[in-house]
């Protein structure tokens, strides 16, 4: 099966080739730069004669593709400048169109994403809350490897860290163990863990050293990316080769023995292909202890079993290439692999330590003006992993493969703007162990999913957008969605913008709460009641027959409906300010593993009912064993119920949904530019949430500080560059699963330093926590403290 859908996806990435080597009729490429060669983003570029319009990426180009040979005159646009030039285009060649400009702009102006629309536009018009962490922000503070910390200190976000690579990254509350509210994607890539749709940070930090961009969404995204963009979408964008050419060499080490080495190359390789080539060795202790003996703060289960591995263990290889064509199309085609280990995982159901983790991707993209084409593999291979609540072993592989088509196009002078999409994809995950038995399910599991999404941009005036999106997703996990988008963007003028948006999202419940079958207890011998059965030549499964928590298929999404008012502005050309105000609606909260039977929510799960005896039994035969059955479980008789196959089970435990909250929150944002080489940051973000409906004996926490905020002070100068950043978290109340507790208010302060020794080697520091401050960010989760490191890089 794997082999067959590999050769299919090749075969796919074959056939793509043949849109781009289609010539078109001109095309126009160029860049608009400083006079030192820097280049801008954000540009408006205008070609008036054809009503197209382009934003000028963060390296200052831009691409007009499919353009009639003529004269045309061309215009630029940043806050209050401008400047035009004609340029003459000829069929089948491309008409270079550089600019030089000696423009007064802030560095906010420049700024650019892409995730709120699904296509370039500069920050101030996106019809969302954005926050964007660019290359050189990644490489200054990157050092440490962990990547939520990039996004740790900006508005709204909830990186609650229980190791040094367990993190669940959240925003605007509901944060949970192994969290999923925020859908990740690398290059439109979903590495997520099939099986619980949360992500392997230690596996995905590994991009820290190649990354050109982090877009944070914040807020409902459903819209445009489908389930599990419930909270929003982190959007990671790697270094194409043929922009960041040369080579880079970094040794780190430090604290809890960490030492790592990686490695990135990237050049031409002839007839405009381009490779790119990145690898990387980690090795270093976490925080975690075990917690067989003893337990670092109270209220903690005891476990029993010691870590089945000690340290954080990573290989990691990608590569990449590129190849572009005379008409300004390209593709990407690349591949990696990652095999780690991880000590402790914080999960509902108790700690687990990864011994062996295999990741194998693959990616194909093709891209042109109008078009965008991607396909992409995943394979993940988990063995014995282990949990150190119940000491069972359980193994975890899985893979899944998505194709995806975009369009966008422009009218009437970029006035009206759309795109749209398509998607498939297909999963599949199977616990079975190397003797064959399902150690999390009762059988594989497989899975297809289909969407149909758009979003249509109107320039009503000069001074106001409408922005309206949907999305048709249809799945065989859950009924048939559709989650609609509507924005009003009104410029107060081109650097200072209000937006009022109304959206909706959902979230699907993950493998293991629809299709778990987990030991919640040790076995029961039922076997005595076998002697009913065999008189008559029937066999009823009684022997040592299992008490097991199990999913449940019949779980609807979640979902969650959000109105938000927001300004995004840059005053006198220094300052950087975000001010969000949201009022969300949610309901249908999956519960965490409760009693199957014996609460006042009744029996939890359709699958699971009253046990039946088989139906070859003689009716008078199937009372007395019932009765018999009754008499020895007492009030565990009620849970005794049939597993797929007939064999009686004790179900004592399932999911189900229920619950129905308010929320409403503040998010603030500022930078200032004091000066172009000093730069202060501040976040403040607040939340509050009024439970509605609540479940009985399991009430619902959001998991989220009422207040927390941060400040940092930044210095960037030709050869040094230091920063200083640090953010207070109150206390709050963290439930989830077996760890119910208070966690405390804290506060912690990350220092950050590089010195370029010249144009071919860096030095520098990464201190976490630089105080030392020990303290836990969810309760369950390790005692985090500090975390020291050193690296020097070469490059080439």
């Amino acid at each position: 099966m794997r082999r067959n859908r590999l050769i299919a996806m090749v075969a796919l990435w074959l056939l793509a080739l043949g849109p781009a080597t289609a010539q078109s009729d001109g095309r126009i490429e160029g860049r608009v730069t400083k006079q030192d060669g820097k280049g801008i983003g954000g540009v408006t570029v205008v070609v008036s004669e054809l009503g197209a319009v382009e934003i000028t990426d963060n390296d200052g180009s831009f691409v007009f593709e499919d353009v009639p040979p003529g004269t045309y005159n061309l215009s630029y646009s940043l806050g209050d400048n401008a400047d035009s030039q004609t340029v003459t285009v000829t069929s089948g060649a491309t008409a270079q169109a550089d600019k030089v400009v000696d423009w007064d702009y802030s560095f906010a102006e420049t700024i650019t994403v892409f995730s709120a629309s699904r296509r370039r536009e500069r920050i101030v018009e996106a019809p969302a809350a954005v926050t964007q962490i660019d290359e050189e922000q990644i490489e200054r503070e990157g050092s440490h490897g962990q990547l939520p910390k990039l996004l740790e200190f900006s508005p709204g976000v909830e990186a609650t860290q229980s190791g040094v690579y367990d993190y669940n990254f959240n925003t605007r509350g509901f944060n949970s163990s192994l969290n999923r509210r925020v859908q990740v994607l690398v290059d439109g890539r979903d590495p997520s863990v099939p099986f619980l749709a949360s992500q392997e940070w230690v596996t995905v930090s590994q991009y820290m050293n190649d990354l050109s961009s982090a877009e944070l969404v914040r807020g409902p995204s459903s819209a445009l990316y489908g389930a599990n963009a419930f909270n929003g979408v982190l959007n990671l964008v790697t270094k194409s080769p043929r922009d960041s050419a040369g080579g880079e060499l970094r040794l780190t080490g430090g604290e809890l023995s960490t030492q790592k080495i990686e490695f990135r190359w990237a050049g031409p390789v002839g007839g405009e292909w381009y490779f790119k080539l990145n690898g990387s060795y980690l090795q270093g202790d976490d925080f975690s202890v075990d917690r067989n003996v003893t337990t670092e703060y109270a209220g903690l289960p005891r476990e029993v079993r010691p870590r089945v591995v000690d340290e954080n263990e990573v290989t990691f290889g990608n590569l990449r290439l590129d190849k572009y064509f005379a008409n300004g199309d390209f593709i990407a085609i690349e591949g990696g692999v990652a095999d780690a280990q991880a000590p402790a995982i914080l999960t509902g159901i108790g700690r687990f330590s990864l011994p062996s983790v295999e990741r194998f991707w693959s990616r194909f993209n093709y891209t042109s003006d109008h078009w965008n084409f991607l396909a992409y593999f995943n394979d993940r291979d988990g063995e014995e992993q282990t949990s150190l609540q119940s000491g069972a072993q359980t193994f975890l592989f899985s893979q899944n493969y998505k194709f995806e088509f975009q369009t966008n196009w422009d009218w009437n002078d970029g006035k009206v703007r759309l795109v749209a999409g398509a998607s498939h994809k297909e999963e599949e995950i199977d616990t079975a162990n190397p003797q064959g038995i399902q150690t999390l399910m009762f059988q594989p599991v497989e899975s297809d999913a289909q969407a149909l999404f758009a979003q249509l941009d109107f320039q009503i005036g000069p001074k106001v957008k409408l922005v309206v999106a949907g999305r048709y997703d249809e799945s065989t996990l859950h009924d048939n969605q559709f989650s609609p988008k509507g924005s009003l963007v009104y410029s107060i003028n081109p650097n200072n913008t209000l937006r009022f948006s109304y959206n909706e999202a959902f979230q699907v419940a993950n493998y293991s709460e629809f299709f778990l079958q987990a030991d919640a207890a040790p076995p029961v011998n039922l076997s005595p009641f076998e002697a009913f059965c065999a008189p008559f030549g029937v066999s009823c499964g009684f022997g040592i027959n299992r008490v097991l928590a199990v999913g449940n298929a019949a779980l609807d999404v979640e979902e969650v409906q959000s109105f938000e008012i927001g300004y995004t502005g840059i005053l006198g050309k220094k300052a950087f300010l975000t001010i969000d105000y949201y009022d969300s609606s949610l309901e249908n909260f999956i519960t965490d593993l409760l009693p199957n039977v014996g609460t006042a929510l009744g029996r939890l799960n359709p699958a699971f009912g009253p046990y039946q005896p088989p139906a070859a039994l003689p009716a008078p035969v199937a009372q007395a064993l019932l009765a018999a059955l009754q008499g020895a479980l007492g009030p565990t008789f009620f849970a005794l119920s049939n597993n797929f196959d007939g064999r009686p089970v004790i179900v004592g435990a399932s999911y189900t949904n229920f619950g129905a909250v308010d929320t409403d929150g503040i998010d603030f944002g500022l930078n200032y530019y004091i000066t172009p080489e000093w730069r202060l940051n501040v976040n403040y973000s607040l939340f509050d949430f009024n439970v509605k409906q609540d479940i009985p004996g399991d009430p619902l926490q959001a998991n989220a500080p009422e207040n927390s905020g941060g400040i940092g002070i930044a210095y960037v100068g030709d050869r040094f560059d230091a920063s200083l950043s640090g953010r207070f978290v109150d206390s709050f109340e963290w439930f989830a699963g077996l760890f119910r507790g208070t966690v405390p208010s804290y506060e912690t302060f990350d220092l950050t330093a590089n010195y370029h020794v010249n144009d071919h080697v860096t030095v520098g520091i990464n201190v976490s926590n630089l105080f030392d401050d020990e303290h836990y960010e969810a309760f369950g989760g390790d005692l985090i403290s500090r975390r020291a490191l050193g690296h020097v890089a070469f490059r080439w």
